[in-house]
């Protein structure tokens, strides 16, 4: 076999310099010969016989019209033109596999741009440790946050406007999937001129004697729903619907109103924040996506989702 190999190597056609189409395995096989100067252990290498290898070891050197290994009886030795050839062929071979890789890594979503649209609450108590599992994960991708807000921000990313949604109470729905990334317990908040501001907690009782400020159900149903149900033994004293935007909620709230959010709101120092001791309600914070088209990264998405639950403690 090894006589196969030095006749092989023997028989270089002297061809006229011009271009040659050489193949990335004749390259693969050439390098790999050139790091074990051993036909035989260059083969079981490459999962090969000797016999291809020093079949694509001759054809290249017909192709570019030059020796390139010198094989005697103890030893296979690189000439000068296949020094040369290594140097290039590692490089490319290099450049190749990174291509690959960059190619598989492209097609799983963990290059190009991820596009997160996060509601208010969201914004605070999930997306920055959600950023930073992605971070360490997948350093080239280029995460765009959007600030939306509400129910509607699923009707805009089933349009295409974002890649996934990090919100509150997601609604329930046949064309959407969601994971479910934290819980948070209901806290009231009261203007810091309410009366039962200098409070340290209080009970739905307490709460129900004042006016409920809510913001409409069609903006958010899941939330608007669930702080509803907490009062249904006790029936607030009267109900406000107005956006938390609008000069009507903060009307509201200096006159006697409460409302309730999430224990991670933010909540500016204008309010203050008091625990409900028998709120049982929770809660949701999620991240959805389109059922029909997922996010390409999506396995790795909740990858990160799953690293950011253990490591915050969330429920």
């Amino acid at each position: 076999m090894e006589r196969a190999a030095e006749s092989h190597l023997g028989q270089v056609a002297s061809l006229p310099a011009g271009p040659a189409t050489v193949e990335f395995r004749e390259l693969r096989y050439f390098t790999v010969l050139c790091e074990e100067l051993h036909f035989g252990r260059a083969a079981e290498r490459l999962h090969i016989s000797q016999s291809p290898l020093s079949q694509t070891i001759a054809q290249l050197e017909r192709k570019l019209g030059t020796r390139l290994l010198d094989r005697t009886s103890r030893n296979v030795q690189l000439t000068a033109a296949g020094e040369v050839l290594l140097g290039h062929s590692r490089r490319l071979l290099s450049e190749l596999d990174d291509a690959i890789g960059a190619t598989r890594r492209a097609g799983a979503g963990e290059l190009g741009v991820l596009r997160i649209a996060a509601g208010l609450v969201s914004r605070e108590a999930i997306l920055p440790a959600l950023r930073h599992e992605l971070d360490s994960r997948f350093p080239n991708l280029v995460v765009e946050v959007g600030e939306e807000v509400g129910d509607a921000m699923v009707d805009a990313m089933l349009q295409g406007a974002s890649d996934v949604v990090l919100m509150l109470c997601p609604p329930s729905r046949g064309d959407t999937d969601a994971k479910l990334l934290r819980r948070d317990r209901p806290t009231a908040i009261v203007h810091r001129d309410h009366e039962l501001a200098q409070n340290t907690i209080v009970t739905i009782a307490e709460l129900a004697k004042h006016t409920l400020v809510l913001a409409p159900r069609l903006f958010a149903k899941g939330s608007h729903d669930l702080v509803l149900g907490m009062f249904h033994g006790h029936p607030p004293a009267s109900t406000r619907i107005a956006d938390a935007s609008s000069g009507a909620f903060w009307d509201a709230m200096r006159a006697d109103g409460f409302t309730v959010l999430p224990s991670t709101a933010a909540v500016s120092g204008d309010f203050v924040r008091l625990p409900i001791a028998d709120a049982t309600a929770e809660f949701t914070l999620s991240m959805v996506w389109n059922r029909d088209t997922p996010p390409a990264l999506l396995p790795g998405l909740i990858e990160a989702a799953d690293a950011a639950i253990a490591a915050n403690a969330w429920a």
